[in-house]
């Protein structure tokens, strides 16, 4: 671990226990423009020491006003992500991305630069306006400062004069309201990490990186997840996320990673790769989202009072293109099986039976039907749901329809009833935009 002192503007090297014990603080903020990085800190650090203001770029007053807040506040060390990370290393690199999580934990306070923002004494969330655009500042439009956001303890921002504008827990209700993040969560009052997948997701739902992989690699502190570093694979990345959460032996299956709505019925076809094995009509798809954009309005999805569902221990598997679940794949609703219990009462043909039934057996599973997940939903009066999600058997395996809706309250119809069996629930393969590939799962 690189660390920046805050009084002579050179690196140190070391570990990042020892680090922790000295105390540091680190610097969140929103790249801009040619930002100086770790083989440049060298050839600026004169100009850094000299003080001369304004310096020749932003890039280096912004270093310089990180360390004078920091050194302000009795800190020696500054971490800062630009300059901090030798990224011609492609092994410091992935280590420093996987590390991220925890080093802005363990910093004793976050100075959070919004280079947007021209309020210090306001309160409520235009406390946080931008001034580059209608809305609060970009910060919180990106990728990575969720994770910044979340992980330390104390937190200050500054605007783009380095005034001070308030901490996190001054400006909780107000970042909530900007984040849809809960106030507890941002303050510790609750322990974000007790938040399901699906609540998670919401809070990513909106904010944007640079490369495609920086979605997942964000993430990976958030979900306290271990997975490597490949940059180019694009859309893999997010994938590779849930097939993380879905199989890791460390974590619980949370079935609220199936409980996302596709923003409108044709959105399935902007991540649609080429030579699909089977046809995709609008509304559908598998049961891993291709982005966490699809989550946005799965905010309100718990696992409080999960509905009580039979399941295996593990339930869910993958396998080259398909998610295997444990489906009931004979037998009908309730409903249906009692209809067609009183047709054969009333109608004493029993010898015609063993021919009708079979039709009878073909068309009711060819029906869409309503899966449950152990997850619930609030109604917008606040009231928690069991929530469902529809599938529809196919030819060769399941897949996931409606995609723009959950079915949630009391079922119409009931629950499919029937032996269970593990079926293959069929995923696209996902086009990658940055690079032409398309990828399997």
């Amino acid at each position: 671990m690189h660390l920046l002192s805050t009084t002579t503007f050179e690196l140190r090297t070391g570990d990042q226990a020892y680090f922790k014990q000295q105390g540091y603080a680190i610097l969140s903020h929103r790249w801009v423009g040619d930002e100086i990085d770790f083989k440049q800190l060298q050839t600026v650090a004169t100009e850094l020491r000299s003080g001369r203001t304004p310096a020749s770029t932003p890039q280096i007053d912004k270093i310089r006003g990180a360390c004078k807040i920091a050194r302000g506040s009795g800190f020696e060390w500054l971490w800062i992500d630009s300059c901090c990370i030798d990224k011609s290393n492609a092994v410091e690199l992935d280590e420093a991305i996987r590390s991220m999580f925890r080093w802005y934990g363990n910093a004793r306070i976050c100075i959070t630069y919004l280079n947007d923002v021209d309020s210090s004494g306001d309160r409520g969330p235009s406390a946080f306006d931008s001034v580059d655009r209608e809305g609060p500042s970009l910060w919180f439009s990106r990728g990575w400062t969720l994770q910044e956001l979340l992980a330390p303890s104390e937190l200050r921002f500054y605007n783009r004069h380095w005034e001070y504008i308030g901490t996190k827990h001054e400006h909780a209700h107000a970042l909530a309201q900007i984040t849809g993040i809960e106030a507890e969560y941002l303050v510790g009052a609750k322990n974000f990490r007790a938040a399901c997948i699906a609540t998670k997701m919401s809070w990513m739902a909106g904010r944007t990186t640079t490369r495609a992989e920086d979605i997942a690699y964000s993430m990976l502190g958030l979900f306290d997840v271990h997975m490597n570093t490949r940059y180019g694979e694009g859309a893999e990345a997010f994938m590779r996320l849930q097939k993380e959460l879905l199989t890791a032996p460390n974590l619980l299956q949370d079935e609220t990673l199936f409980a996302w709505r596709m923003p409108k019925p044709s959105s399935g076809a902007d991540f649609l790769g080429p030579n699909q094995e089977t046809n995709w009509g609008h509304g559908e798809w598998g049961l891993l989202a291709p982005s966490p954009e699809w989550f946005k309005h799965s905010g309100g999805v718990t696992l409080e009072q999960t509905p009580t569902i039979e399941r295996q221990p593990r339930s869910f598997d993958l396998t080259q293109g398909s998610v295997v679940a444990w489906i009931p794949t004979a037998g009908g609703t309730k409903t249906e099986a009692t209809l067609a219990a009183l047709s054969i009462i009333t109608f004493t043909m029993w010898l015609y039976y063993p021919l009708i039934y079979p039709k009878m057996r073909a068309n009711r599973l060819a029906r869409d039907f309503e899966y449950p997940l152990k997850a619930c939903v609030r109604d917008k009066q606040g009231r928690l749901e069991p929530l469902r999600i529809w599938l529809r058997p196919t030819s060769n395996g399941f897949r996931r329809v409606k995609c723009a809706e959950f079915a949630q309250g009391r079922s119409e119809r009931g629950p499919r009833r029937g032996r269970v069996e593990e079926e293959k629930v069929l995923q696209p393969i996902l086009g990658n935009t940055d690079d032409g590939f398309a990828y399997k799962y």
